[in-house]
């Protein structure tokens, strides 16, 4: 399935929200904005002191003309943002990245840059969907902007890349050619891939492909093996796991799924740990005692429908005493979380809005809000 809201009826929410948008939380409560103006903003990284932020992008050019929901738009509006958490001033640590924009008849979901980390002095950034679905777009004879577009979409859909502090990139391994190529022969799983979340380690970086339903570790060398695989459900929405995300405390990977359910992994493999506020989990962090704090992109059972906007929340799990609770309520479609040099959390909201407003639910575009965690436990 992927993560991919235009499958998720997104597209009914633009006529049914228009007139019902209800008002963000009080400004009482334990969030403040930090910045605006992002277009889809997703993953989320304090680098060298300043904050960053993975822009999925816009709509492009250049589409495979099938009718939706399988209409595929792509150009290179992906940027991954430097911000000052101070003024929500914004610069540019890299642009013209590939962006790939399902439209559904309804707002466009863009899937570009996703999940940040940092490894040493480098940004590590996952970029959405897998190069084999850039073959459907076909360029007329001569037009040398749309060969130049899909050449960069072959370049980079789906791959692990690093970025320098100079903005210099490289890419590391093709995780959604590996994750289309390892779903080819694994039905009922759908033969996709549609990499998302990615936590750097010491010998490599790990890797959640949301299409695939699987974790994967990238080596050194880029050589990609599959840690874990989450098979499909068949009961509920949505209809296989969809894991989003990956927190590390001292003893465990910890994975989060869009099916809402928290997976603890380690050498005895994957198994599954009751969290009741879970409900579809798009980003998750952990603290050094041990604490993974988990975002909830919305929080009814169901599909997004009007309910679902500013019904996201922040659910934190303590792992040494398998309590959980909600501590920050009222975010518009929230979507990656990291833990800032004050302790405190940062997170990225309004993640299916452009930057234009053009949405009546997120008039200013993709957000950044920071939440503020007692002073007792925000020492990380």
């Amino acid at each position: 399935m992927g993560l991919r809201i235009r499958r998720y009826v997104l597209s009914a929410l633009v006529v049914l929200v228009a007139a019902l948008a209800p008002s963000p939380a009080s400004a009482a409560d334990n969030k403040s904005p930090v910045a605006s103006g992002f277009n889809s903003p997703r993953g989320i990284v304090f680098f060298n002191g300043q904050l960053l932020v993975a822009e999925a992008g816009v709509r492009g050019p250049y589409c495979n003309h099938k009718p939706p929901p399988d209409t595929l738009c792509i150009g290179n509006s992906g940027r991954i943002s430097r911000v000052n958490i101070a003024t929500g001033h914004r610069t540019t640590l890299i642009s013209g990245l590939f962006s790939g924009v399902e439209n559904h008849g309804g707002p466009d979901e863009a899937l570009g840059p996703e999940g940040l980390s940092v490894s040493g002095g480098r940004v590590l950034n996952i970029l959405g969907l897998y190069p084999e679905l850039i073959d459907e777009i076909h360029c007329a004879t001569g037009d040398t902007g749309c060969a130049h577009t899909v050449a960069l979409a072959r370049a980079q859909a789906g791959h692990l890349i690093s970025v320098g502090a100079d903005g210099s990139l490289r890419s590391v391994a093709s995780i959604g050619h590996f994750g289309y190529e390892w779903t080819a022969n694994k039905l009922p799983q759908e033969h996709d891939s549609n990499p998302y979340g990615v936590l750097a380690a010491k010998d490599g970086t790990y890797v959640t492909d949301a299409g695939a339903n699987t974790l994967e570790f990238v080596n050194k060398r880029g050589r990609i093996s599959v840690v874990s695989y989450f098979g499909l459900r068949y009961n509920g929405f949505p209809s296989d796991e969809v894991p989003n995300c990956i927190a590390r405390t001292d003893d465990a990977l910890w994975v989060g799924t869009l099916a809402g359910h928290l997976f603890r992994i380690d050498e005895d493999g994957a198994t599954q740990v009751t969290v009741p506020e879970l409900r579809h989990v798009t980003g998750c962090t952990s603290d050094k005692h041990g604490n993974i704090y988990l975002v909830n992109m919305w929080t009814n059972l169901g599909p997004p429908g009007p309910e679902s906007v500013f019904g996201g929340n922040i659910v934190k799990f303590k792992t040494d005493e398998g309590t959980s609770s909600v501590i920050a309520r009222g975010l518009d479609f929230p979507n990656m979380i990291t833990i800032g040099p004050d302790g405190n959390l940062y997170v990225t909201a309004d993640s299916v809005c452009p930057a234009d407003g053009s949405l009546p639910f997120c008039p200013n575009g993709g957000t950044v809000w920071k939440v503020r965690l007692p002073s007792e436990n925000n020492q990380n």
